[in-house]
């Protein structure tokens, strides 16, 4: 019986920054001129969606790790205009400041694994149980 030897296949940065570049639709939505928790919902819905099926139905090495990354770039860029175009805000500290920072790259962070896991399931439900 012959053995094939695992190899890793890398993570697709392409995947990660176009699966980040969601974070786009933040300002999108913003010049529309609408806003609230609703609308908040839709787009974290829409791109919750695209991202599993980016991972579950497209051929992405990895999905789990593809998404960890994409979620963790997507609060990066969410925290760089934040900071950049909001400021710090009238009475906030530095360490304020941080914090938010460091939950938003958590949150996202999760999410996106989170989603790298729902489409690793769905690519598995799709495949036959194969990863």
């Amino acid at each position: 019986m012959e053995t094939t030897p695992l190899t890793r296949t890398s993570v697709r940065w392409r995947a990660v920054l176009c699966l980040a570049a969601t974070v786009l639709l933040w300002p999108l939505v913003g010049t529309t001129g609408r806003d609230g928790p609703v609308l908040a919902v839709l787009v974290l819905g829409v791109t919750a969606a695209v991202w599993v099926a980016v991972l579950g139905l497209l051929d992405v090495p990895r999905p789990l790790a593809t998404g960890t990354w994409a979620g963790l770039l997507y609060g990066a860029a969410l925290v760089a205009v934040s900071v950049l175009v909001g400021g710090r805000g009238a009475g906030q500290g530095v360490v304020l400041v941080a914090v938010g920072a460091l939950w938003e790259l958590t949150w996202a962070t999760l999410l996106g694994a989170g989603a790298g896991l729902l489409g690793r399931a769905v690519r598995q439900l799709r495949t036959g149980g194969r990863p």
